[in-house]
């Protein structure tokens, strides 16, 4: 069987043996099912992390059993939805959208809306805009449900505890939950002001219109490198492992990203029509439609290159070391070459 027909992110490909289970839990992941066109998958370490909340739940520094398995239900829900927000963002803007992974650090969309700034920045916030919409709608109800007493919505919840807060009628009970868990995302999601969260991402991008994206996103992955460490930080500091794991993901994906900066160079991401467009309105608008559509082939041809350059390193790691070696991303990365491989088979034959 050729690397072109196999799949790549199933437990299958664990190596087998004794540490089998060990490498599913790092690299593999549970299927939910396909919605919208888009696959919903969740990694195997979630599970174990659910398993834990709710095994230590009733312990004094738990939240209850109740309390854990609500929270928990509406943020798994809460953070697919904000995932979603940024598929059918790309997909509004002429993109794609066909794969959501639910890990313990939130939720991952593998979105690829046109290389242009402004779609780039509608898919990145279409995320906090469904947080956004359901923390208006829920405040209403709990201000409505109290009798008009805007006290009802928990502004400031960890000022007098957490639970401290929680109504005693069961619908805004769970009405005071499903805020409470977008609220955090919705702030969590503006406050983290650099890269790759969707705050630094929203940065990145509107810097992309004035200086173009080599520059803007070398800016962003440097500022993110240093807010990761920062987070790192601050997290030992206060013994919050969820903040450290936060920031070694924030200061790897940096990195990911500053090698393909490296590799491809300022050439590899010309895209002066939209840092400045307007430079050729006084020319002929054919004349710049053809600029555009000579940039944006070459574009296509750069990233199909550090692709294809990218499988092949994959492919040599392969033969080297085994299928075990591979991580999850790497993975990722066969499975949707794999795709896109039997798309172009599949519509040269029927050509014929």
């Amino acid at each position: 069987m050729s690397w072109r027909e196999r799949d790549y992110n199933t437990s299958a490909y664990d190596g087998g043996g004794s540490l089998g289970w060990l490498r599913w839990l790092a690299f593999g992941s549970v299927p939910l099912g396909t919605l919208f066109g888009i696959r919903i998958r969740m990694h195997a370490s979630l599970v174990l992390l659910i398993a834990l909340q709710l095994i230590f739940a009733e312990t004094p520094w738990g939240l209850g059993a109740k309390n854990a398995l609500t929270s928990m239900s509406i943020l798994f829900l809460s953070v697919l939805l904000h995932e979603f927000g940024h598929c059918f963002g790309a997909r509004r803007m002429g993109g794609e959208a066909r794969e959501i992974l639910m890990w313990p650090l939130g939720g991952l969309a593998m979105t690829h809306p046109p290389h242009n700034w402004w779609a780039h920045l509608v898919t990145t916030a279409c995320g906090p805009l469904v947080n956004l919409v359901i923390c208006a709608a829920t405040a209403t109800a709990l201000i409505v449900l109290s009798n008009y007493s805007a006290s009802a919505v928990p502004w400031f919840p960890l000022r007098h505890g957490l639970t401290s807060y929680l109504p005693h009628d069961t619908l805004s009970y769970y009405i005071w939950w499903v805020f409470l868990v977008n609220y955090a995302l919705l702030t969590f999601n503006l406050l983290m002001v650099f890269y790759p969260f969707d705050g630094g991402r929203l940065v990145q991008e509107v810097l992309w219109a004035f200086v173009g994206y080599y520059r803007s996103m070398r800016f962003a992955t440097t500022v993110g490198m240093v807010g990761a460490v920062a987070v790192v930080a601050f997290g030992l500091v206060y013994w919050v492992l969820l903040l450290v794991l936060l920031g070694v993901f924030g200061f790897m994906a940096c990195h990911r990203q500053r090698q393909v900066l490296a590799e491809m160079g300022p050439e590899g991401f010309e895209d002066a029509d939209y840092a400045g467009s307007l430079r050729y309105d006084d020319a002929p608008r054919r004349r710049r439609i053809n600029r555009r559509a000579l940039r944006r082939a070459q574009r296509r041809e750069a990233r199909d290159r550090a692709e294809q350059a990218r499988i092949d390193a994959i492919l040599d790691k392969v033969s080297r070391h085994g299928m075990q070696s591979l991580n999850w991303f790497e993975r990722r990365a066969l499975r949707r070459a794999t795709e896109r491989q039997r798309e172009l088979e599949l519509s040269q034959r029927n050509k014929f």
